[in-house]
């Protein structure tokens, strides 16, 4: 569900953006030309602030909708610890649980036995 949210907030957002681009290009036309240019300022700054805030709120409910309600999800959970990898038993390695004597080695033991 959150991700077709995402997805519906994503395509609102190209929309009001392709809207708004094309409203101003409609409205202006190449400087020289005879059409347009006289229409108001004012209403021309009101579609333009207007669409301005609609996109902010739709990017802050995009950003909420990511990283407070997971929309899309967790990567991983958060208490979860880290797997850690195996451990390869070797002389300049050995195995944690193991005693510092208990490790074999290549020359005897300098223990006499009687």
């Amino acid at each position: 569900m959150g991700t077709l949210l995402t997805f519906i907030v994503v395509f609102l957002i190209l929309a009001l953006v392709t809207q708004s681009a094309g409203y101003y290009r409609r409205r202006f036309s190449v400087a020289g030309s005879e059409e347009g240019g006289s229409e108001s300022v004012a209403a021309s700054a009101a579609v333009g602030v207007g669409a301005g805030v609609v996109v902010l709120l739709l990017l802050l409910f995009l950003y909420l909708g990511i990283t407070r309600w997971a929309w899309l999800g967790h990567l991983s959970p958060v208490n979860a610890p880290l797997p850690s990898p195996a451990s390869i038993a070797s002389p300049a390695n050995p195995v944690i649980g193991a005693s510092p004597g208990s490790t074999p080695s290549a020359s005897p033991s300098a223990k006499a036995t009687p």
